[in-house]
């Protein structure tokens, strides 16, 4: 070695000796952010410092300038899960991806994670003191059981304070669709109790299990799965997380998905249609009822009717029905307790309590509710739930 190359190294290891060595304190002109901004891997938090600090530098080298590892996210390159293997699903995931241009691994990614609804034990769930598990005493009258359900104390406060909360928007829906704001109040009470339940099950997991696992309405179900999938997409909604009933409905309306996109308003006009939002959800039961025929002319939607006797069997009954009001008061006894206005043919609507028949004369009004769902008790509840609480609401008993 040379006397030029021992000078160059004595001096290296002078300079070494002093950098390990310099203490860096809090009013120095070089700070410890400007020593390590540099080094410091993104994501790094640098505590404040309260002391002279020795910074080493084997140390440095050593911890800062390490690259953090990162665990890639799992490739998907098939379906695992519930329903690995489902030839169905694999099929479908193709027409997804063939018809609407889907990724095919954003949906083996979703539908891996999907659940078998079948394989889920529900628990029992205590409600107003109650064990979902347990006997319960039910009124004898069939109609008074199926009424109790919906039409209680609670459910009617409930659905003052959503009126009190959104009377804006419920007079928005009367102006634009002509749907007065108690029938879109009857609908909520009786779909989710003002949004007290949108349902315990996964959407996803419901019209997955229901479409490929052999349903006796699977094609029915596979419709919903595919326009599920297009509805969250279009509206920016993340279809793994969504809640919703038994049967795949959702919000506070319970939409399906078909009815979600032929239906579904943004009454808010914030960009995204969203039924978990409570305007949303009001202009959208509105124009349900406006799409499926409602008359804005028509103010009365059932009115209770006298006939003789205490049970009814004399004619067909249901919301299918239509009657004539001329030929039921003159050739059959029947006619409104009160006022009708409404001249046009009634449904003969019968509601069976425990010791006798009540029969009411429902009008167009009440016919376009039942669209909502296919049921008699269901219209006559909306009807009356919807009543009830605007005569709370305005101190009427």
């Amino acid at each position: 070695m040379t006397i030029k190359q021992i000078n160059t190294l004595a001096f290296s290891l002078l300079m070494l000796n002093a950098c390990s060595t310099q203490n860096i304190k809090k009013d120095d002109n070089v700070t410890i952010s400007n020593v390590i901004t540099d080094v410091v891997t993104e994501g790094a938090i640098i505590e404040p410092m309260t002391e002279t600090v020795i910074i080493e530098e084997a140390p440095l080298v050593a911890t800062v300038l390490m690259p953090i590892q990162q665990t890639p996210p799992p490739q998907y390159n098939g379906l695992g899960g519930d329903f690995s293997g489902n030839y169905k699903l694999e099929e479908f995931i193709t027409q997804m991806q063939t018809q609407y241009n889907f990724d095919r691994e954003f949906l083996y990614r979703l539908f891996s994670d999907a659940k078998d609804i079948n394989q889920m034990v529900e628990p029992c769930i205590v409600r107003n003191g109650r064990n979902s598990c347990e006997t319960v005493i039910k009124p004898k009258g069939k109609w008074d059981r199926y009424r109790g359900m919906f039409i209680y104390e609670r459910n009617i406060n409930r659905g003052v304070a959503f009126w009190n909360e959104n009377e804006n928007a419920l007079n928005k829906a009367y102006q634009v669709y002509g749907v007065l704001p108690e029938y879109i109040i009857g609908i909520l009470g009786v779909e989710t109790a003002y949004g007290v339940n949108f349902g315990k099950k996964r959407v996803l997991d419901v019209l997955t299990s229901k479409a490929m696992l052999g349903d006796r309405r699977e094609s029915f179900y596979r419709g919903q799965l595919e326009k599920f999938l297009v509805m969250t997409r279009d509206s920016h909604l993340d279809p793994s997380v969504l809640m919703g009933s038994n049967a795949g409905a959702m919000g506070y309306g319970q939409f399906i998905a078909s009815s979600y996109l032929d239906f579904a308003v943004d009454f808010n006009q914030d960009g995204v249609t969203d039924l978990w939002n409570a305007e949303d959800a009001i202009g959208s039961i509105a124009n349900y009822f406006s799409r499926n025929g409602w008359n804005r002319n028509v103010r009365e939607v059932a009115v209770r009717a006298k006939y003789r006797g205490n049970r009814f069997r004399r004619l067909k009954t249901g919301y299918k029905t239509k009657y004539s009001q001329y030929k039921l008061r003159k050739k059959y006894g029947i006619y409104p307790r009160t006022r009708l206005s409404f001249r046009g043919p009634v449904s003969l609507i019968k509601l069976p309590k425990y010791s006798y028949d009540e029969v009411w004369l429902g009008t167009h009004n009440f016919r376009v509710i039942t669209t909502y769902n296919h049921s008699t008790f269901y219209g006559m509840a909306v009807f009356q739930l919807g009543q009830a609480v605007k005569a709370r609401r305005y101190g009427r008993r």
